[in-house]
């Protein structure tokens, strides 16, 4: 009986240490990092207009919630094989996240212009995180190229493809080229798998890298279906590389500064009832 408290002692002892190291890491260490995830590490971003301060605990340790302050567009990093807890407070109200290992997170505004914390794409430091992926429904996307009026002479972007369907989409109904860029390699690799299964693979590139540094300028349509912050960080590369009377087509979110640019908005339902905006820019 008493080697088994020994033992249990022991392992309560090691699992603290293990959590103090975990929360008292130095956040932002390691500025050569460039993998899109890691293994059993956690990251939050912030990409609001202010600091945020939250608390940080891992599920199944005995120490105190650590507190933490994350800047602007700062990153902080913690290596767990288990999940964490963050609190952070918004409006006088505690909320609470449960994280989960492997998967990078981010501070974001929401409609309301709230802050929460969501999922992101990824934790490198070298590239803005411009929205987590979710697929659009395809009777949205089938919207978008209608609106955007895309034939066979278009060549079309998407910044943040995921897994690709607005450029299927465009190559296998209306017969254009198209390219897709994504920062995550695991989404470049089910866009080129769908589009083999489409049969378009030759009228469609996918690229894995930073949408905010590759060359969009042959485009003649860009979809996005990104968030209100990345929107506007796209902005001046917009006004700089695209061509006069380009179209953009965005799913949900305007591009604030455009509003003279935008020249339709049209309202879409899919198969679950839900609705969606498509609002349309001219360049």
């Amino acid at each position: 009986m008493k080697r088994k408290l020994e033992i249990g002692l022991l392992i309560a002892i090691v699992a603290v240490g293990i959590a103090f190291l975990l929360l008292t890491k130095k956040p932002g260490q390691d500025s050569s990092y460039s993998s899109v995830s890691v293994e059993n590490e956690i990251t939050i971003r912030n990409v609001t207009k202010g600091t945020i301060h939250y608390t940080i605990k891992s599920t199944t340790s005995f120490v105190e919630p650590q507190k933490k302050m994350l800047k602007v567009g700062a990153l902080h990093r913690y290596r767990s094989p288990v999940a964490m807890d963050v609190t952070y407070e918004r409006l006088g109200e505690e909320i609470k996240r449960h994280l989960k290992p492997g998967t990078p997170y981010a501070f974001r505004y929401d409609e309301s212009n709230l802050i929460n914390l969501y999922e992101g794409s990824h934790g490198r430091e070298d590239a803005p995180d411009l929205a987590p992926f979710v697929g659009t429904p395809m009777v949205v996307v089938e919207k978008m190229l209608e609106l955007a009026q895309v034939d066979g002479s278009d060549i079309v972007y998407d910044l943040g493809c995921g897994d690709g369907r607005i450029i299927i989409a465009a190559a296998k109904e209306y017969g254009a080229r198209g390219v897709g860029i994504d920062i995550d390699p695991q989404r470049i690799q089910e866009s080129e798998a769908g589009a083999i299964k489409a049969g378009v693979e030759s009228f469609v590139e996918f690229l894995v890298g930073d949408a905010m540094k590759l060359d969009i300028s042959e485009a003649t349509v860009v979809a996005l279906y990104l968030l209100p912050e990345s929107n506007a960080l796209l902005r001046p590369k917009f006004e700089k590389e695209l061509k006069k009377g380009t179209i953009i087509v965005t799913h949900n979110y305007r591009i604030p500064g455009w509003e003279a640019k935008e020249i339709d908005a049209v309202s879409v339902k899919d198969e679950k009832d839900s609705n969606h905006t498509i609002f349309l820019y001219r360049r």
